[in-house]
């Protein structure tokens, strides 16, 4: 993966609105960040939930085509998804950003067992990306806004993990995701949320964890 001066560039400190706009600059939308991740406890532990943040219009039409092959994506208003997590600090995580007729595309949710399974390429994907690991990582509650490149690698790991019963298998998968280049990663998840490839999730686990016994 890009070292994190290569991809998002060496903003000036003396510019923070310069500095806003290339922190996310992978993005198609002009440098605005298109994953988020949130982290939320629960008596048993951490849960993350990941959405893919997309305009209004483009969500309802990728909806549309899953629905018409008996699939299903929900969809929620950006700040809902981030607001009980943020608190009182709502205005100022959102970086700036306006998310007026945006929504998150869900993504997956994972419980405290797959968590702990993904816990290194989360890691790993975050800190080369302008986001607080801490957020997410660590005790607590908290959220990151994440560029393409980073959503897609998590996107992967964690539509491939979420239906995986054994740990052997969850922690093959994750190593499996972590190795692979941004555009093996870009190719899986093509796969797996497209309406004509219904099996794209299963062919990736079978080719990451079908070694294991």
């Amino acid at each position: 993966m890009a070292s994190r001066d290569s991809e998002f560039g060496s903003p000036s400190a003396e510019d923070p609105d310069e500095d806003r706009l290339v922190r996310y600059g992978t993005s198609m939308f002009g440098g605005r960040p298109t994953f988020t991740l949130v982290r939320r406890e629960t008596d048993g532990g951490a849960e993350w939930t990941l959405h893919e943040l997309l305009p209004r219009e483009q969500a309802e039409a990728r909806r549309d085509r899953l629905e018409r092959d008996g699939r299903s994506l929900s969809l929620t208003p950006v700040e809902n998804l981030i607001s009980d997590v943020a608190g009182d600090d709502l205005l100022s995580k959102l970086d700036g950003w306006t998310w007026d007729e945006w929504v998150g595309a869900k993504v997956a949710r994972l419980d405290p067992t797959r968590v702990r399974a993904l816990q290194d390429v989360v890691r790993e994907a975050i800190e080369e990306t302008p986001a607080e690991t801490s957020e997410v990582l660590h005790g607590g509650e908290g959220f990151v806004f994440l560029p393409e490149s980073a959503g897609i690698r998590l996107a992967v790991a964690f539509r491939g993990v979420k239906p995986l019963q054994r740990i052997d298998r969850m922690r093959s998968l994750a190593r499996g995701v972590a190795r692979m280049s941004d555009e093996e990663c870009y190719y899986w998840y093509a796969k797996c949320r497209s309406p004509s490839s219904p099996n794209g999730e299963k062919a990736l686990r079978v080719l990451l964890t079908n070694h294991i016994e």
